[in-house]
């Protein structure tokens, strides 16, 4: 007996969005776990629960928090002690879904995020990056929102840099070039 393959990794993207979770799926039908082929002799996809993400309770997000956050300089711009030091920098990944043309399905896109290397902003007005093979250089005075700004003459662009005070994603600081591009930096 000659089995049928068909495009198995395309329809595990193309599965329709109504199906369970957590069960086994021939077209529209659901199939015992057990089934190792479909009618037509197709072989069954798995559909996964939905993955959600654990939020912690409010206490226990404030509790996890406060020690290893500083204060953010927004009260005061003129103190940029809590920018200098070693913060390690990073495109965060991405993750979106758009239409795919068929009804009821969607292409799921995934983006990895990527580590850009060790930032450190020193008092004394230079800066060490380690990112695209290394940059240093001299830093000035930004703005109120990007109190700092690295003049990088590799690359010819000056990256802003500023608090998150919302820490999204556990971002402490973001670099900006002041355009399209924008690392997170972490302590």
């Amino acid at each position: 007996m000659r089995k049928k393959f068909g495009f198995g990794l395309i329809s595990i993207f193309l599965l329709p969005l109504s199906a369970a979770a957590g069960q086994q799926v021939c077209g529209n039908q659901v199939v015992p776990a057990s089934a190792r082929s479909c009618p037509d002799g197709s072989i069954p996809m798995f559909v996964a629960d939905e993955i959600k993400p654990y939020v912690p309770p409010q206490s226990v997000q404030a509790a996890s928090r406060e020690p290893r956050r500083q204060e953010l300089p927004h009260s005061n711009s003129s103190d940029l002690n809590y920018y200098f030091g070693v913060w390690r920098t990073g495109i965060p990944g991405a993750v979106w879904t758009s239409p795919s043309g068929y009804r009821d399905r969607e292409w799921l896109h995934v983006g990895a995020g990527v580590s850009a290397g060790d930032l450190i902003i020193r008092p004394d007005g230079t800066y060490v990056w380690n990112s695209y093979g290394g940059k240093t250089g001299r830093w000035v005075r930004g703005d109120s929102e990007y109190p700092i700004t690295l003049i990088d003459t590799v690359e010819n662009r000056h990256w802003k840099v500023g608090a998150d005070p919302k820490h999204t994603g556990g971002r402490d600081i973001m670099v900006w070039d002041g355009n399209s591009i924008a690392y997170d930096g972490r302590k």
